[in-house]
């Protein structure tokens, strides 16, 4: 259920392979990804990590 919440609120963001760890940790190891009333929070976190520019996939 979280899942799709999240993806309902955030869209279908993909992370690169060196942002990874990163959502893995928001996504098992912060309040707002492990309490349903928090969710959206929790899509707005993940959005902004994928825009970030430790994320942003450079291509050459």
């Amino acid at each position: 259920m979280k899942d799709k919440f999240i993806q309902h609120f955030g869209g279908q963001v993909r992370f690169s392979s060196e942002c990874k760890t990163h959502f893995h940790r928001l996504y098992h190891n912060t309040r707002d990804c492990s309490k349903p009333a928090y969710y959206k929070r929790c899509a707005r976190l993940l959005t902004r990590l994928a825009m970030s520019p430790l994320c942003i996939h450079k291509q050459d």
